[in-house]
């Protein structure tokens, strides 16, 4: 890299965990890893959800205030800004167990804070802007309220005023306005949705997530001679994975495999659905290391992203395209922003289960076409979505936070 970035030598980073390992915190590693490759100093600070169950009923009781404004991350990073003194603050994800304090803390020492949003956080209660099933837009522009009534977060209301007060408050404070410098999120369409939940267009910027490059020095792996599908992320409602194993019933193709890989709150669920309906030929393989993830990649025909909500990117999908490979996608997000209808994949209608039926029908049929479209693929993540690109993005945007 060519790139002189001699201001920009110390960086601290700050994540919250989710409790179940998900897209951002790969996002987050990936960050720091190119970063650091780079030669510059990043310190990480994390926490991680899985500590609040071995919480007592009266710590859950006070993280109902901290998540909004907590005293303790305020002090204890302001210490530790003073000690490193980093050329700038970003934060991945601050929910639930730092707060925006961290974001004061930063401004009261005058270091630049930047804020990355990968999901709409800051204006739904769930923070997918989906609800019983389906897109729900109700709390776009508008003060949250409605998500108390409709239990938005783990369908609980204490939790929804949980999370109500942290959106309310750091409204009314002027966090998002006089303690964030800017905000990163990964794609247009995040971010015409986050411009409309109140954030600034000029403190906006739009940068993938990042995805290492799986062949590096290698050639496209040809498609396995047996149809195999796969799919990658967290098995939860918003993911659209009932609507794909209803699918895959309807397709009725014994020989072909569908191959599940991630872990969730429904897994359960979904596997009593594949007991239920005797669907012998899908595989649920759990939470996989990312090597193990490529290795499926590699070894399927198509990946097959099935959401029912905005997903704010889809990085499985320009994983997909890193190792050559097509995708079928809902219609839906970021992801139809990602994928071009025949060029890179098929853009698919997310609750039309024929559609579906359809396309991974053709996609399983049509070898030759399924290998252009790989070809076609692998050439969209060379041009724009390798480790290079996204580092220059990413310096382009520190430099101007910093000036």
């Amino acid at each position: 890299m060519n790139c002189n970035c001699d201001n920009i030598n110390n960086i601290l980073m700050i994540h919250n965990r989710y409790q179940y390992a998900g897209g951002e915190d790969a996002s987050t590693k990936a960050e720091i890893d190119l970063l650091r490759q780079n030669k510059h100093k990043v310190t990480l600070l994390e926490d991680s959800n899985e500590r609040i169950e071995k919480f007592s009923t009266l710590e859950k009781l006070e993280l109902f205030f901290t998540a909004a404004w907590n005293n303790k991350s305020y002090q204890q990073l302001r210490l530790q800004l003073q000690q490193l003194k980093p050329d700038l603050l970003h934060v991945q994800n601050f929910f639930p167990l730092f707060s925006p304090s961290i974001h004061a803390a930063a401004k009261s020492l005058d270091i630049p804070t930047i804020q990355h949003l990968r999901n709409f956080r800051l204006g739904c209660l769930n923070a997918y802007l989906f609800r019983k099933g389906k897109i729900c837009e109700a709390c776009i522009g508008k003060n949250p309220w409605r998500g108390l009534v409709y239990r938005c977060y783990r369908g609980s209301l204490p939790a929804s005023l949980g999370v109500w007060n942290m959106i309310t408050y750091n409204r009314w404070r002027g966090t998002w306005l006089k303690d964030v410098d800017a905000f990163i999120t990964p794609s247009q369409f995040a971010a015409k949705k986050l411009i409309e939940i109140g954030i600034s267009s000029d403190r906006l910027y739009v940068k993938p997530n990042i995805t290492p490059d799986p062949l590096v020095g290698q050639s496209i792996p040809p498609l396995p001679d047996r149809p195999t599908f796969l799919y990658i992320g967290r098995l939860s409602p918003e993911k659209g994975i009932i609507t794909l194993l209803k699918a895959w019933e309807k397709l009725a193709r014994s020989q072909w495999q569908l191959e599940i890989v991630g872990d969730g709150a429904q897994r359960q669920e979904l596997e009593q659905l594949k007991s239920d309906r005797q669907l012998n030929n899908v595989n649920f393989r759990g939470y996989q290391p990312s090597q193990k993830v490529w290795e499926a990649i590699k070894q399927a025909t198509a990946i097959i992203v099935p959401s029912q909500w905005y997903e704010t990117f889809g990085r499985v999908v320009i994983e997909a395209f890193a190792c050559g490979r097509g995708v079928l996608v809902s219609n839906l997000g970021a992801l139809s922003e990602l994928v071009k209808e025949g060029e890179t994949g098929f853009l698919i209608s997310p609750d039309d289960i024929d559609a579906w039926v359809e396309k991974i029908e053709w996609s399983g049929n049509n070898y030759i076409e399924m290998t252009r479209i790989g070809q076609q693929c692998r050439q969209v993540y060379l041009q724009q979505y390798t480790p290079e690109v996204n580092y220059q993005k990413t310096i382009e945007i520190y430099r101007q936070v910093l000036n």
